[in-house]
């Protein structure tokens, strides 16, 4: 419109300055918007009629500016230091084309900010019927804020897989694997740094810690190897692939993102163990030994009374702190004075919880080597059926993620790879190029296109962008 009023200008060789222009552009778009939303208001008005009682104007008291303008006509003309804009702000439908263009002005000079800002900041000049719904619709259209907003879409929890629930088996037989530190020692007069590995029975919740002087994949073989003389070799581990390591340092993160992970496979594959690694960036895929390595963490602050220990002390707290894991109840704990000692990890591992006194007295007869056997396999059979009665019924309810109320993603889907350590505005978009579901059916893992190369993510990690509004 000021170009074309501009052209008019130079063409009745009468130049008017910018702002003058913008000015009279102004008025033509508002008088236009006006004329189209409230044509029968404006012929009563100029005729010196009354508005229709079913006028949407009534209780506006409008009249016509001298640029003829539909205006508020209001009650606050006595208002001191208030400008004629705010008085008397021009009258807008917020259906008309006009006036959305004009809230989306204002929605991107407040920064694409929340709508009450831009609410407030409309009512200094303009008077928009059905204002609020008007903000909230560009609100909606604004690519920025879709942005802004979209967050990922969580399926329902899946089933608990089978190392979850495979009682009357040897603990650690289905195993966690995870790493956490660093923690300094002292070495004569010089500071080292020494990390923990954790093994996680994905059945029975038990652990058992190591410590490795370094990150290398020769270190975390020998400390699975140390483990596995102890515990007897896993059947099968599950492991995350060292990009989501909540917590660690810069240092952790970068040395076990460079585990090879063919050499620990091939590794354990000797000895007949499953390595299974879980997708890139989900921690929540390995929620089963991220939670006990909180717990270590917790009791570590409490054993641990100085800051660089000797490594033969801290080796030492790494065991007590094992100790004191496994020994917290899997179950309910009773406080009735008759009632069953709480089951525990350690009545898996060493047939009692870890302060309790061994089990029934015997004596000589019970040295037969056949009836020694059936003392150890009436205990375990005692403590899994004890297990499958207390511990199994806890695991059925879903927590969270109870219902799939979304569509799940599909190949083509555009999306926002969420990366909680950056900002939202560098998160990189890509296209979804293929799905993975799960035993249910639901799509719980994607492979996804972009500037950076292809990614696989969890769905946790992936935000859809919705194109339609």
């Amino acid at each position: 419109m000021s170009a074309v009023l501009k052209f008019i200008s130079k063409s009745q060789k009468r130049e008017l300055d910018e702002c003058t222009i913008m000015k009279r552009a102004e008025i033509q778009l508002l008088r236009y918007a006006q004329t189209q939303s409230f044509s029968t208001e404006i012929s009563l008005i100029k005729g010196g009629k009354y508005l229709n009682k079913n006028s949407k104007l009534l209780t506006l008291s409008p009249f016509l500016d001298e640029d003829g303008v539909l205006r508020v006509g209001g009650r606050i003309d006595v208002a001191a230091d208030v400008t004629y804009s705010t008085k008397h702000p021009v009258i807008l439908d917020g259906r008309n084309k006009v006036a959305k263009l004009i809230v989306q002005h204002y929605h991107v000079n407040a920064g694409h900010g929340n709508q009450e800002m831009v609410v407030n900041n409309l009512k200094q000049k303009y008077w928009l019927i059905r204002m609020r719904p008007t903000v909230k619709e560009i609100s909606k259209k604004c690519m920025l804020c879709r942005l802004k907003r979209v967050k990922p879409q969580m399926p329902k929890m899946g089933d608990l897989p089978s190392a979850r629930v495979a009682h009357h088996q040897r603990p650690f037989t289905h195993c966690g694997i995870d790493l956490f530190g660093p923690m300094e020692v002292t070495i004569g007069r010089r500071r080292e740094k020494r990390y923990g590995v954790i093994f996680t029975c994905l059945t029975v919740r038990a652990i058992h810690l190591e410590t490795v002087s370094s990150l290398s994949t020769d270190s975390l073989i020998m400390a699975l190897r140390r483990m596995a003389s102890r515990r007897g070799w896993p059947a099968h581990l599950y492991s995350d692939n060292g990009t989501n390591l909540r917590g660690a340092d810069t240092e952790l993160k970068k040395a076990v993102a460079e585990l090879d992970e063919q050499t620990l496979q091939t590794t354990a594959s000797i000895y007949g163990t499953k390595w299974t690694f879980i997708p890139p960036a989900s921690p929540h895929w390995g929620g089963a030994w991220e939670r006990l390595i909180r717990s270590v963490k917790v009791a570590l602050k409490v054993v641990l009374k100085e800051r660089a220990p000797r490594e033969e002390v801290l080796n030492t707290l790494i065991a007590e702190v094992e100790a004191i894991v496994n020994g917290r109840p899997l179950s309910h704990v009773s406080v009735e004075v008759d009632s069953k000692e709480s089951l525990t990890p350690n009545h898996f591992l060493l047939g009692s919880s870890s302060h309790s006194p061994q089990m029934g007295n015997f004596d000589d007869s019970d040295l037969f080597l056949r009836r020694q056997w059936r003392i150890a396999q009436r205990l375990a059979d005692m403590f899994w059926r004890r297990w499958v009665i207390e511990v199994l019924p806890e695991l059925i309810p879903r927590q969270k993620w109870t219902t799939e109320l979304h569509k799940p993603l599909q190949i083509g889907d555009l999306v926002l790879v969420v990366d909680p350590n950056a900002p939202r505005n560098v998160w990189p978009r890509g296209i979804v190029e293929e799905v993975f579901t799960g035993k249910d059916g639901s799509v719980r893992v994607v492979q996804v296109r972009t500037q950076l190369g292809s990614l696989k993510r969890s769905v946790a990690r992936v935000a859809k962008i919705p194109l339609d509004v």
